[in-house]
């Protein structure tokens, strides 16, 4: 951050931020109550389950809000997807409950990935993501048994960390089509 000029807008994406339990995450907060450049940007559509509402927020600087509202759409969110997102803030209990259940999950995922000799990336959110020698085919061997993945190119792939039973079923699945 020291070597970015003032001059540059500095964009942060923190979808996952609820997610990250590692105490040497960036606080990009200290970055903007300092009076840096900067965007923040966040979603209601990660932790907070509210995907299909298409709402999030941004935080920075009143100059860079006023250009933004400049550019934005009228009428871009609703009234509905704005409730929801105040109620969602204030569901403190929710957010702690899934903050709970996606590490148990990413415990789970890396437990039985490692039983399987499958190493996979760390991760501070809530997926995980390991390399596999043919992503599409596992992909579609997935899909057949109702399990849908993400391939990330030719090699890799990331599967949502879910709820227990999901997280299960996923496993087995893998299991299945790794032995097959």
């Amino acid at each position: 951050m020291e070597n970015i000029p003032d001059t540059v807008l500095i964009v942060v994406d923190e979808a996952y931020y609820e997610y990250v339990a590692a105490p040497d995450y960036a606080d990009s907060m200290t970055h903007f109550r300092s009076g840096r450049n900067i965007l923040i940007l966040r979603t209601f559509s990660k932790i907070y389950g509210l995907a299909g509402l298409r709402i999030g927020y941004g935080i920075a600087g009143k100059d860079i809000l006023t250009d933004m509202n400049r550019l934005r759409e009228p009428f871009n969110t609703n009234s509905v997807a704005q409730k929801a997102a105040l109620a969602a803030l204030r569901d403190k209990a929710h957010v702690t409950q899934s903050q709970k259940t996606n590490e148990e999950g990413k415990q789970y995922f890396y437990q039985q990935l490692k039983a399987l000799g499958i190493s996979c990336v760390p991760t501070q959110a809530n997926f995980v993501y390991f390399p596999m020698d043919d992503s599409l085919a596992l992909y579609n061997s997935l899909l057949k048994k109702g399990v849908i993945i993400r391939p990330m190119g030719p090699k890799a792939v990331r599967v949502t960390i879910g709820l227990p039973e999901e997280n299960r079923r996923f496993i087995a699945a893998l299991k299945e089509v790794i032995s097959a």
